[in-house]
């Protein structure tokens, strides 16, 4: 904080408490009806309510799967391990993961705006933005969809991180203030690896605020550092941090799938420029924000990309050239384009364009631009700063509203899909969400149309997939069998298509050609528990038992807690007379359902030594 007598300080300390309890009430006013809202079928079931490990709660067993395997066989462990404490507090009742989810973008809008004002020593800039950081509708896919856990997590840690590295600078660069820097960040690589460039952000705090360079003209002489060292102390100091962006890079390239989204070179970079040009357009009139939006086949037009290029090199070098003029456009730029930068589609892991979710931390280098680009220009006069307040105010209060508004989409998935096709066009990904959500409602007619039309804009073989898992409900097997020979010849390295045909095939007592297209799911993926299921299945229904209870054996190894798989594999163990396996079995069986009437009853014959096998 600038020198300044008591009274002073005792006000800008009262006007600090303000505007923390602002934030509060912003945050309640706009998220708080996400308590009232569902778990999703979109990624919340992956990563809360159909993972066994999550369920359990915080175990052991869960610790170590989050670790080494994780969500989707992706890495980031401190995201499921928070679920894993959420389903420990609060069973899968949605109202207490939202919560959490809420508290934590709170705490980060807090420590925001207490870690800049420290940083920049200045209170309504800061406060400005995190107020932005706090209500503005692109954060809103963060905070309302459990799944984001990872955004609001690693955003906490961020700026804690931002914080740690202000004392370190402030305070004497000793070691153990540097080792707390690099523990806030590598936790925060642990929650996202979005983090990875925050490095050279440090690099860009060392410009301004923090004037390390000593070249920044607007930088007061009370957040000057003591010490400046050389540029090159400056680079070096941040190479551990670097070590350890590495590191998690290595460990996302290898945890990632990217095999499935054969985009070109053209097209990656194309896109790259156009999104960078589109959440700045959103950041300014944020509406039509949709939870997917499709990457146009054949990526975006040259005319567009073309001007989206020239805007951004036409803005880059403008702030080059005033970075000692105006260092807060310099730094709010590249704070925005270095952040934004690994979730630009250049490694591509999906075929959406762009996404709300990756403005969360990128977008405050564009709120700072705008607060101290603002203050700057109506700091000359008092009815300058008068209109400043009022701007300020009615914008906040048009975001406030946006932001609820928006967060009203994510309450349950019709409504979220809904209003995605209609922000978006030719959008499969909406379509394919929305029949899932019909289905789910028992609504199966009124959710084929959206399956056909998710098939025409088809990235992978789910609507194929999904549909024929209808005809199978009901009862129209020579449909689900067509659907399925749809995705597999759609899909052909998909090993769920490929189980799916097996599985309508061995309802039609075809088992010959059934076993076949097991036996190639397994081939993709051996580790597919669902697979080794339908094998057993089938191998059970067709008189072989004990190729049967092989399959079943590794079907429960893989899935302990698939009550189905150990139920089917108990009866098969009394078919063949091995009896104490099946008592085992069902035992288990009892740990994972207890409500299971059938397994007691059975255990209960088994125990009485009175075996009647079960027919298959």
């Amino acid at each position: 904080m600038p020198p300044s007598n008591d009274p002073q300080r005792r006000t800008d300390s009262y006007y600090a408490w303000g505007v923390c309890a602002f934030l509060l009430v912003a945050i309640g006013l706009i998220y708080g009806q996400t308590l009232g809202h569902k778990l999703l079928d979109y990624d919340d079931n992956g990563f809360v309510y159909d993972s066994p490990q999550v369920r359990a709660g915080l175990t052991a067993e869960g610790i170590r799967w989050a670790f080494t395997e994780g969500p989707f066989g992706e890495w980031y462990p401190l995201a499921p391990l928070s679920h894993m404490l959420d389903c420990q507090l609060f069973g899968l009742e949605a109202w207490g993961h939202h919560l959490t989810n809420v508290l934590l973008h709170a705490a980060t809008s807090i420590a925001l705006f207490l870690v800049l004002r420290r940083m920049t020593g200045e209170l309504w800039p800061t406060a400005f933005v995190a107020t932005l950081f706090a209500i503005h509708p692109q954060h809103v896919e963060s905070v309302a969809w459990v799944s984001e856990r990872r955004d609001v997590l690693s955003g906490l840690f961020f700026v804690l991180t931002l914080g740690a590295y202000l004392g370190y600078v402030r305070h004497g660069r000793s070691s153990a203030r540097y080792t707390l820097v690099a523990v806030l960040f590598a936790l925060g690589l642990m929650s996202k690896p979005m983090l990875v460039t925050l490095p050279a952000l440090l690099v860009l705090l060392d410009f301004w605020p923090l004037a390390r360079f000593g070249s920044a003209s607007d930088t007061p002489p009370w957040t000057r550092s003591a010490q400046r060292p050389s540029t090159l102390r400056l680079v070096l100091e941040k190479l551990p941090l670097v070590a350890l962006a590495a590191g998690d890079c290595l460990m996302t390239l290898r945890t990632h799938n990217t095999g499935n989204v054969p985009l070109a070179w053209s097209v990656r970079i194309g896109n790259a420029a156009v999104s960078c040009v589109t959440y700045v357009g959103q950041f300014f009139y944020p509406v039509d924000l949709a939870a997917f939006y499709p990457t146009p086949q054949g990526g975006p037009p040259i005319g567009k990309v073309a001007g989206a290029i020239a805007i951004l090199a036409g803005v880059s070098l403008a702030t080059v050239i005033w970075r000692r003029r105006c260092p807060y456009l310099f730094v709010g730029w590249f704070w925005y384009l270095g952040m934004l930068s690994p979730v630009l589609g250049l490694v591509t892991v999906s075929h959406h364009a762009m996404a709300d979710r990756y403005m969360y931390l990128p977008g405050i280098g564009l709120y700072i631009a705008l607060a101290w680009g603002a203050a700057r220009f109506a700091a000359g006069s008092a009815e300058g700063r008068w209109a400043l307040g009022i701007c300020a105010g009615l914008v906040t209060a048009v975001l406030v509203i946006c932001a609820a508004w928006q967060t009203s989409y994510w309450r349950n998935d019709e409504t979220l899909w809904r209003h995605a096709l209609a922000c978006t066009t030719d959008n499969g990904e909406a379509e394919l969400g929305l029949a899932d959500a019909l289905v789910h409602q028992g609504r199966i007619e009124q959710a084929v149309p959206h399956y056909r039309r998710a098939q025409q804009f088809a990235t992978d073989s789910s609507p194929f997939n999904n549909l024929g898992l209808v005809r199978i409900q009901q009862h129209k097997l020579g449909e689900a069998i067509a659907e399925f020979r749809r995705a597999v010849e759609f899909e052909p390295n998909s090993y769920r298509a490929h189980a799916n045909l097996g599985l309508a095939l061995t309802e039609m007592k075809q088992f010959d050609e059934a076993e076949k297209y097991f036996r190639r799911s397994l081939e993709i993926n051996p580790l597919a528990a669902s697979s080794h299921w339908g094998l057993a299945h089938l191998l059970r229904l067709d008189g072989k038992l004990d190729k049967a209870s092989a399959e079943f054996a590794q079907a429960v190894q893989l899935d302990p807690r698939n009550a189905l798989a150990r139920q089917d594999f108990a009866q098969t163990l009394v078919q063949l007379g091995r009896i104490d396996e099946a008592k085992t079995e069902y035992l288990r069986l009892l740990e994972i359902d207890p409500q299971n009437s059938a397994a007691r009853q059975n255990l209960d014959t088994l125990l009485r030594g009175t075996v009647e096998p079960p027919a298959p």
